[in-house]
């Protein structure tokens, strides 16, 4: 692995480390601020996603200044391309990613104008999809972010984390009365991912075969409707199943 590719890997997991020890809404949102702007990005957002029973609710917000109540105003998040790919996809995506006709739908054309307006010309957006039906998004925009290599999945990873802090601290009762739903084998299984081993490292640590170790990773996924084992990870960790 080039050494880019380590450093990009351990700048993620140091970022996880760290904000796992705030407790203050406002560290977590200059910890994360920075770290995005490191790899270009000036704005991002933390929110729930409007699902037919409540509207968006922005958790932390890191929008640059204007555009939030610009986009209010305007009610920009009905016509938003973004957030209706959001709705449909569980895994990440750049904005240009995010299917719409300019021409058939000039109006999601406009909300991708305005953002271009405030320096947002590109995006990575995080769709976050719980098993309680819960919906909400980590979205981040720059001029000319950088997302080669391994930027994206180091993002990734760290737009799950940073949204279970969020909740965290903005949310405390959300997984409060969460019931377990994992058996004590898949809960061992996950506490080792989440200190960053593989399935082959797992298997041999525990002494079970590697295909065991998936099926239970396999498990625990889909308990929690989550798209992927970095998901499930970051909800066992949210519902208080395993901790780091």
């Amino acid at each position: 692995m080039a050494a880019g590719m380590l450093d990009i890997g351990r700048a993620a997991f140091d970022f996880v480390d760290d904000i796992e020890r705030l407790s203050d809404q406002r560290l977590l949102m200059d910890r994360f601020g920075r770290e995005l702007g490191g790899y270009g990005y000036h704005a991002w957002l933390i929110a729930s996603l409007p699902n037919g029973r409540s509207g968006s609710l922005a958790l932390l917000n890191g929008w640059p200044q204007g555009w939030t109540a610009l986009y209010r105003r305007h009610k920009l998040i009905r016509n938003d391309p973004i957030v209706a790919h959001c709705l449909r996809s569980t895994a990440p995506f750049e904005w240009r990613e995010a299917p719409y006709d300019p021409l058939a739908n000039p109006k999601a054309k406009e909300v991708m104008d305005r953002a271009s307006d405030f320096g947002m010309n590109q995006g990575f957006c995080v769709p976050i999809h719980t098993s309680d039906g819960y919906e909400a998004v980590v979205t981040m925009g720059g001029e000319r972010p950088e997302l080669s290599g391994q930027v994206r999945p180091a993002l990734h990873l760290m737009a799950l984390y940073a949204y279970g802090k969020a909740v965290d601290l903005c949310m405390p009762k959300r997984f409060a009365a969460a019931p377990a739903l994992l058996t004590k084998r898949e809960r061992e299984v996950l506490q080792w991912t989440a200190a960053g081993k593989t399935s082959w490292e797992i298997s041999q640590i525990l002494g079970v075969a590697e295909s065991t170790v998936t099926a239970h990773i396999k498990a625990a996924t889909a308990k929690y409707a989550a798209p992927n084992r970095v998901a499930t990870v970051v909800v066992a960790l949210r519902r208080g199943e395993i901790s780091l």
